[in-house]
C-alpha cells in the first residue's frame, strides 16, 4: 500500500459523531456501523491522537497523511461477537502474562467477576477505557487487507475540540453531532465517574480532591475520568456535579462554534440522544439518508441492547444537586433548535 496522500485517498467521506461523553455517540457509531461496508476502530480514537502526539487539551494536531494511514493500518469491518467463555479465556492469558486488567477491554460483568474472584487474575485492579486495547475483534476484514476506498464511521469525544481539522483534512468529511439532555447527561457522567471499574481514561500526576468522586477509592485520588479538556485544572478541588458540568459545557460549545458552520455547509447534521431512543427509525432514516448508508441495515431490528454502552446504570450517581447547573446549561442547546426536527425539546 502506498503512503502520505495515496493513503489519504483511500479514506473516502468519513464520518465522525461528535458529541459529549454519556450523550449517546457510542450508541449512534454502534448503530451505524451496522451497515456491512463500514469500517471502525471499535472503541473511541483517542489513543491514535495520542500515539501520533495529538492532545485535544493543548489543541495539537497530527499531520493529515499520518492520521489517514494510522486509521487504515487499524480500521476493520465485520466482527464476531466473543462468547464469555472466550472472553474469560482471553482474560486469564493476559493474566498470566502480566497485563494489567486496566488494559482489557472487558464487560462490566466479566471484569467484576474476574475481580473478586478470592484469587481471581484481576483482584482488586480497575478497569479503563484508556488504550492499549487487547480483546482483539473475531472475524474481521483489516482495511490493510483490502484495495480500493474505505469508509469510516469513527467516534471519539475528544472530536469536539478537532472540528476545524478534521473538515480541513477529509474535505469530503461528514458529521453526526448528537446532544442530550443537560440534566441526564450530568447526572449520567457523574454517575460514570462513581463507577467502581469503568471509565478511569487519565492517570494523573496531580491529586485530585474532587468531592463526591476522590473518596470512593484510593485510585479516585489519581484516575480522570472521561474527557480533560482546558481549564480541568481549576477543578481538581471542585465538587463532582461541577465537574461533570463543565465537562459537559465544555464539550457542547466547540459544536456550536465550529459545528454549525458545519451544518450550515450541509456537512453535518444534529440529532438527540432523545430521538434515537424514541423514535429510532425516524431517526435513523434521516442519518442514513444524509451519510448514504444502508438504512435498512441501521434500523435492523430497532436498538438492540448490545449496541449500548452501559445500557443499565445501575450504580449511584450522588446525591450533588445539578438543577441550577443543568439550567444554565441547557441554555447552551438554544443555538441547535434551529437544525433539530420539529418538536424536539
Amino acid at each position: 500500500m502506498g503512503t502520505g496522500p495515496l493513503e489519504l485517498a483511500r479514506v473516502e467521506r468519513p464520518v465522525f459523531v461528535v458529541g459529549s461523553p454519556r450523550s449517546g455517540t457510542t450508541l449512534l457509531q454502534n448503530l451505524m456501523c451496522r451497515d456491512p461496508s463500514i469500517y471502525k476502530l471499535g472503541r473511541e480514537s483517542r489513543f491514535l491522537w495520542h500515539q501520533l502526539g495529538g492532545q485535544e487539551v493543548t489543541g495539537t494536531f497530527p499531520d493529515r497523511d499520518r492520521i489517514a494511514s494510522t486509521f487504515l493500518s487499524q480500521v476493520y469491518r465485520g466482527e464476531r461477537v466473543w462468547t464469555m467463555q472466550e472472553q474469560f479465556r482471553w482474560a486469564q492469558r493476559c493474566a498470566s502474562q502480566g497485563t494489567p486488567a486496566q488494559y482489557l477491554d472487558l464487560p462490566h460483568e466479566l471484569a467484576q467477576e474476574l475481580s473478586t474472584q478470592e484469587i481471581g487474575p484481576f483482584a482488586n485492579s480497575v478497569q479503563t477505557e484508556t488504550a492499549p486495547f487487547t480483546v482483539p475483534p473475531l472475524g474481521a476484514v483489516w482495511a490493510t487487507d483490502t484495495d480500493g476506498p474505505v469508509r469510516i464511521v469513527d467516534k471519539d469525544t475528544g472530536h469536539c475540540w478537532r472540528l476545524p481539522e478534521l473538515a480541513d483534512t477529509f474535505p469530503d468529511a461528514q458529521f453526526v453531532f448528537v446532544v442530550r439532555e443537560p440534566e441526564e447527561a450530568i447526572r449520567s457522567l457523574m454517575a460514570g465517574w462513581r463507577h467502581p471499574t469503568w471509565f478511569f481514561t487519565y492517570r494523573m500526576e496531580v491529586e485530585l480532591n474532587i468531592s463526591g468522586y476522590s473518596s470512593l477509592a484510593p485510585w479516585a485520588r489519581r484516575w480522570w475520568n472521561f474527557n480533560l479538556f482546558p481549564g480541568w485544572e481549576k477543578l481538581v478541588n471542585a465538587s463532582l456535579e461541577e465537574v461533570a458540568a463543565q465537562q459537559w459545557e465544555s464539550a457542547v460549545n466547540p459544536v456550536i462554534d465550529h459545528g454549525i458552520p458545519l451544518i450550515q455547509e450541509g456537512r453535518a447534521i444534529i440529532t438527540t440522544y432523545e430521538r434515537i431512543v424514541t423514535a429510532p427509525t425516524e431517526t435513523l432514516g434521516t442519518i442514513a439518508e444524509f451519510t448514504g448508508l444502508d438504512a435498512d441495515a441501521l434500523i435492523g431490528n430497532g436498538l438492540d441492547k448490545n449496541y449500548m454502552s452501559t445500557r443499565a446504570l445501575l450504580f449511584d450517581a450522588g446525591s450533588g444537586d445539578i438543577g441550577p447547573r443543568a439550567a444554565r446549561a441547557r441554555s447552551l442547546l438554544e443555538p441547535f433548535a434551529q437544525f433539530l426536527p420539529s418538536g424536539t425539546t
